[in-house]
Protein backbone atom coordinates (compact mmCIF):
# COMPACT_ATOMS: atom_id res chain seq x y z
CA UNK A 1 0.00 0.00 0.00
CA UNK A 2 2.12 2.93 -1.30
CA UNK A 3 1.63 6.28 -0.34
CA UNK A 4 0.19 4.51 2.98
CA UNK A 5 1.11 5.52 6.90
CA UNK A 6 0.23 2.07 7.90
CA UNK A 7 0.70 1.99 11.26
CA UNK A 8 -1.24 4.96 12.16
CA UNK A 9 -3.95 3.36 9.34
CA UNK A 10 -3.76 0.30 11.40
CA UNK A 11 -4.90 2.31 14.81
CA UNK A 12 -7.08 4.25 13.07
CA UNK A 13 -9.01 1.77 12.04
CA UNK A 14 -8.70 -0.37 14.61
CA UNK A 15 -10.20 2.61 16.71
CA UNK A 16 -12.61 2.92 14.28
CA UNK A 17 -13.85 -0.51 15.01
CA UNK A 18 -14.09 -0.55 18.70
CA UNK A 19 -15.69 2.67 18.88
CA UNK A 20 -18.52 0.79 16.44
CA UNK A 21 -18.86 -1.72 18.88
CA UNK A 22 -18.30 0.07 22.08
CA UNK A 23 -21.55 2.66 20.80
CA UNK A 24 -23.43 -0.82 19.75
CA UNK A 25 -23.41 -1.64 23.41
CA UNK A 26 -23.43 0.86 25.68
CA UNK A 27 -26.14 2.39 23.93
CA UNK A 28 -28.08 -0.96 23.00
CA UNK A 29 -31.62 0.16 23.16
CA UNK A 30 -31.50 3.74 23.33
CA UNK A 31 -34.61 5.10 21.86
CA UNK A 32 -34.81 1.30 19.79
CA UNK A 33 -31.36 1.75 18.43
CA UNK A 34 -28.50 -0.40 18.42
CA UNK A 35 -27.83 -3.21 20.59
CA UNK A 36 -27.28 -4.99 17.35
CA UNK A 37 -24.32 -6.76 17.63
CA UNK A 38 -23.04 -9.41 20.39
CA UNK A 39 -19.71 -7.04 20.93
CA UNK A 40 -16.95 -8.31 23.20
CA UNK A 41 -19.39 -11.44 24.77
CA UNK A 42 -18.32 -12.94 21.72
CA UNK A 43 -14.26 -13.06 21.46
CA UNK A 44 -14.66 -14.68 17.19
CA UNK A 45 -17.21 -12.47 16.38
CA UNK A 46 -15.18 -9.10 17.64
CA UNK A 47 -11.68 -10.34 16.12
CA UNK A 48 -13.62 -11.00 13.17
CA UNK A 49 -15.16 -7.77 13.23
CA UNK A 50 -11.95 -6.14 13.65
CA UNK A 51 -10.34 -7.25 10.88
CA UNK A 52 -13.21 -6.25 8.73
CA UNK A 53 -13.11 -2.69 10.05
CA UNK A 54 -9.66 -2.59 8.83
CA UNK A 55 -9.93 -4.44 5.96
CA UNK A 56 -13.20 -2.38 4.62
CA UNK A 57 -11.13 1.12 5.64
CA UNK A 58 -8.46 0.11 3.33
CA UNK A 59 -9.87 2.42 0.37
CA UNK A 60 -10.29 5.62 2.34
CA UNK A 61 -6.58 5.43 3.09
CA UNK A 62 -5.61 5.08 -0.40
CA UNK A 63 -3.74 8.24 -1.67
CA UNK A 64 -6.04 8.21 -4.89
CA UNK A 65 -9.19 8.26 -2.80
CA UNK A 66 -7.89 10.56 0.81
CA UNK A 67 -6.44 13.05 -1.31
CA UNK A 68 -9.68 13.35 -3.79
CA UNK A 69 -12.36 13.43 -0.53
CA UNK A 70 -12.93 17.27 0.74
CA UNK A 71 -11.63 18.20 4.01
CA UNK A 72 -9.57 17.25 7.13
CA UNK A 73 -9.71 13.77 8.04
CA UNK A 74 -12.92 13.77 10.11
CA UNK A 75 -14.86 14.60 6.97
CA UNK A 76 -13.19 12.85 4.67
CA UNK A 77 -14.25 10.11 7.48
CA UNK A 78 -17.39 10.94 7.75
CA UNK A 79 -18.43 10.84 3.87
CA UNK A 80 -16.43 7.52 3.44
CA UNK A 81 -18.94 6.13 6.43
CA UNK A 82 -21.59 7.79 4.25
CA UNK A 83 -20.59 5.97 1.28
CA UNK A 84 -19.83 2.59 3.04
CA UNK A 85 -23.32 2.61 4.40
CA UNK A 86 -24.80 3.36 0.87
CA UNK A 87 -22.11 0.05 -0.37
CA UNK A 88 -23.19 -1.98 2.16
CA UNK A 89 -27.33 -1.01 1.22
CA UNK A 90 -26.55 -1.77 -2.47
CA UNK A 91 -24.64 -4.93 -1.55
CA UNK A 92 -27.63 -6.55 1.04
CA UNK A 93 -30.06 -5.38 -2.05
CA UNK A 94 -28.33 -7.17 -4.46
CA UNK A 95 -27.77 -10.47 -2.40
CA UNK A 96 -31.71 -10.39 -1.30
CA UNK A 97 -32.55 -9.93 -5.38
CA UNK A 98 -30.61 -12.63 -6.24
CA UNK A 99 -32.09 -15.21 -3.26
CA UNK A 100 -29.14 -15.08 -1.24
CA UNK A 101 -30.44 -16.82 2.31
CA UNK A 102 -28.59 -14.72 4.10
CA UNK A 103 -30.01 -11.07 2.50
CA UNK A 104 -33.52 -12.65 3.05
CA UNK A 105 -34.49 -10.89 6.13
CA UNK A 106 -34.61 -7.19 5.74
CA UNK A 107 -33.64 -5.17 8.62
CA UNK A 108 -35.95 -2.96 10.10
CA UNK A 109 -35.49 0.71 10.02
CA UNK A 110 -34.33 1.16 13.63
CA UNK A 111 -31.49 -0.88 12.57
CA UNK A 112 -30.58 0.52 9.64
CA UNK A 113 -30.77 3.82 11.61
CA UNK A 114 -28.24 2.07 14.08
CA UNK A 115 -26.04 0.82 11.30
CA UNK A 116 -26.02 4.03 9.30
CA UNK A 117 -24.73 5.96 12.87
CA UNK A 118 -22.37 2.95 13.63
CA UNK A 119 -20.59 3.62 10.08
CA UNK A 120 -20.32 7.24 10.82
CA UNK A 121 -18.30 6.91 14.03
CA UNK A 122 -16.31 3.84 12.23
CA UNK A 123 -15.39 6.23 9.22
CA UNK A 124 -15.33 9.33 11.33
CA UNK A 125 -12.75 7.93 13.66
CA UNK A 126 -10.94 6.72 11.27
CA UNK A 127 -10.53 9.50 9.15
CA UNK A 128 -9.95 11.51 12.20
CA UNK A 129 -6.83 9.40 13.40
CA UNK A 130 -5.01 8.38 10.37
CA UNK A 131 -2.33 10.45 9.29
CA UNK A 132 -0.71 10.17 5.75
CA UNK A 133 2.64 10.28 5.52
CA UNK A 134 4.42 13.20 5.32
CA UNK A 135 5.70 14.86 2.11
CA UNK A 136 9.61 14.88 1.33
Amino acid sequence: MRGVNLLSFIFASQMGGYAMVLLDGVYAKWFGLFGLFPGLKDPAWFIKHQIDATLFAIPLVLPVVWKRLPGPGLVKGLIYGVLWHIFVIVVSLMGAFGGAEWFQRPMSLNAQVSTFILHLVWGGLTGFLYSPPEKD
